[in-house]
């Protein structure tokens, strides 16, 4: 009998520790933990707004090459240069992004034969995709303006087997226009976009930018990266 009791006393003395160290183990945890989690959404907090305001104010332009030779990356930049011609008759007096977009919704066809029309006077036969989708983009610069890599809205437009180097721009507002075969950044259509996303957000996007910004500014690239993790885990 006394046996019988000290084995109870002994299991439930295991017990006891086991929950007590278990109890110390979360508590640990939640105080590692915690902090970051609280950090993470005073972060995801700020940059989402940062966000909204870059992707709800541009459609970008993403041309993809046929592959990496010299002929497939030539006639990508007259591809590229036929489409910015021809999105400045689509756009035409455009000052939103929502009537952007649905300009370039009921144009894919007409941009589509545009790059066609380029890739046919060029001797080549290559098929064309031309989408307006979200996709995930690289750090860039234009003149004075640096978007953040990023997921944003884009008129992607693919040549052939779509295996060579991307062109990026933006394509509204219209920041890029060519001159003389080479393509130049309108410095009224960046001020117009700067405006549009709020002072905070200018100063974000500035070239130019104090030290505490260009923190912020990769903090942000890296929560963009974070993101896309996530995503792809779950």
């Amino acid at each position: 009998m006394q046996n019988y009791l000290e084995m109870i006393n002994k299991n439930s003395s295991e017990r006891y520790k086991k929950k007590f160290t278990g109890g110390i183990i979360i508590k640990k945890v939640l105080f590692i933990f915690l902090p970051f989690l609280l950090i993470m959404f005073i972060v995801n907090t700020e940059f989402s707004e940062t966000e909204a305001a870059l992707s709800e104010n541009l459609i970008r332009l993403h041309v993809v090459a046929n592959s990496d030779s010299d002929v497939d990356q030539k006639l990508k930049i007259k591809v590229r240069d036929a489409i910015i011609n021809k999105c400045g008759d689509v756009f035409g007096e455009t000052e939103d992004i929502c009537s952007a977009r649905k300009n370039v919704m009921r144009n894919l066809d007409v941009i589509k034969e545009c790059a066609v029309k380029e890739i046919r006077k060029n001797g080549f036969e290559y098929d064309v995709s031309v989408r307006l989708l979200k996709e995930d983009f690289p750090t860039k610069e234009y003149g004075e303006l640096v978007l953040p890599k990023g997921n944003y809205e884009a008129l992607k437009v693919e040549i052939g087997q779509a295996k060579g180097q991307n062109w990026w721009c933006v394509l509204f507002p219209p920041l890029c226009f060519v001159n003389d075969t080479c393509v130049s950044i309108d410095e009224d259509a960046v001020e117009t976009f700067s405006q549009n996303i709020g002072d905070d957000n200018k100063e974000f996007v500035s070239k130019d930018k104090s030290a505490s910004l260009e923190f912020r500014f990769k903090a942000y690239e890296m929560w963009q990266t974070g993101k896309r993790k996530l995503a792809w885990l779950f």
